[in-house]
């Protein structure tokens, strides 16, 4: 039969343990604490609040007490004057006979920072806004290069319209949370369901969309935006706190010029909002 850890063992290994280890008792106060999470965390001992009721109190900085008592299963430490980033993992475990509760933290900062290195690496080969499935400003430079080449070798009239959602970035402090999305969305379905087949709609921005408009003159462009916004005013979208939100949209329209590469037509366009 397996003899049970004397309590010197035991605390032999807490305390060697790799991972970081914090064990509390039925009433919330700090039993143990190994180094390994002392070290995660850059707390001295003592800084260890005795109860979660004196955290406001304790030298401890708000995000190690967030760990502390109140982990998430994965955790963000933003970098000190004596620490780096981290990012941990906690597993949360009640302890026997309702005794306490032990809880392990795991460094996982390697792993995260290369899941976001993939993660900005696939970006750059992604053409798609994921919130509206339009062409993303990538896309949309891909596209309108040919178009200006196009129009360099023969002359064709091409114009684009930037639209820009005014107040996108108040929108959800004012109608809650995902009522700029909302927003964003409705606006991405009326420019598919206003636009011809040849016309190219994308998302440049974040409250921005961007109209590729070939064979199309400049004249005809600005009398387009016109009937856009004056359509737009109707469009009835719903914040998360189910209010109406007004749309308000600036537009600018630059057709193409002698002279004109994509960063000039775009350039004009920009100043013309």
């Amino acid at each position: 039969m397996i003899n049970r850890l004397d309590s010197a063992i035991a605390l032999a290994i807490l305390e060697t343990a790799p991972l970081g280890i914090l064990v509390l008792d039925n009433k919330g106060q700090v039993s143990s604490i190994n180094k390994s999470l002392q070290v995660l965390l850059d707390i001295q001992n003592d800084q260890l609040p005795p109860h979660h009721d004196t955290l406001t109190t304790s030298g401890l900085s708000h995000d190690a007490r967030k760990c502390l008592f109140d982990p998430q299963e994965i955790m963000h430490l933003p970098a000190t004057s004596s620490r780096p980033a981290r990012w941990l993992k906690c597993w949360r475990q009640p302890l026997g006979d309702g005794v306490g509760y032990v809880h392990f933290y795991a460094d996982i900062t390697s792993q995260q920072q290369t899941q976001d290195r993939l993660t900005e690496e696939l970006a750059l080969y992604t053409l798609n806004d994921p919130l509206t499935s339009l062409p993303n400003r990538r896309a949309l430079l891909q596209s309108l290069e040919p178009q200006v080449s196009r129009s360099r070798r023969y002359e064709n009239p091409l114009s684009v319209i930037v639209l820009k959602v005014a107040n996108l970035a108040q929108l959800d402090a004012s109608h809650g949370d995902s009522s700029a999305d909302r927003v964003m969305m409705a606006v991405s379905q009326f420019l598919k369901d206003q636009m011809r087949w040849v016309d190219m709609i994308g998302r440049m921005d974040t409250d921005e969309f961007l109209l590729i408009l070939p064979e199309t003159p400049e004249a005809a462009a600005v009398d387009l935006v016109n009937k856009l916004q004056l359509r737009l005013a109707e469009v009835k979208v719903t914040g998360a706190d189910g209010q109406p939100i007004s749309l308000e949209t600036h537009c600018g329209v630059a057709g193409w010029i002698k002279g004109d590469d994509t960063n000039k037509l775009l350039h004009r366009a920009y100043q013309s909002l």
